[in-house]
């Protein structure tokens, strides 16, 4: 049984080709499947070009959201999402490890909203 609001997990994917992550084509396409692949729903979505090369992107979803930092001259990526409706990790590894060339992902996972409820001395 879910004892948390939401789930936010984190992969750093390294040694990403770097043709893979530098600009906003590819990395909008490869979060919007990631938001088909958990079945979320999209409520709107922005992404930041930058020069000469790397993207920021963030897809605000019903469920919560999806984002992505890529630094292509270090072959690295950051992307996080945080949702209320439960999904499969291992699933997006290997969608980020398959679209952006990747060997390596570390997964951080936290719970988030585990203390709803508890009392905490000092706050009314």
């Amino acid at each position: 049984m879910k004892t948390s609001l939401g789930t936010h997990i984190t992969w750093d994917v390294y040694n990403c080709k770097a043709e893979t992550i530098s600009f906003i084509p590819k990395v909008k396409t490869v979060l919007n499947a990631i938001v088909e692949e958990l079945q979320l729903s999209k409520v709107n979505e922005s992404f930041k070009q930058f020069e000469p090369i790397g993207v920021t992107g963030f897809i605000l979803l019903e469920e919560s959201h999806v984002s992505i930092h890529t630094w292509p001259e270090h072959q690295f990526a950051a992307v996080d999402i945080f949702s209320c409706k439960p999904f499969d990790a291992e699933k997006i590894q290997k969608l980020l490890m398959s679209s952006f060339s990747s060997d390596k992902v570390i997964i951080k996972q936290i719970e988030r909203g585990e203390a709803i409820g508890v009392i905490t001395p000092g706050f009314n």
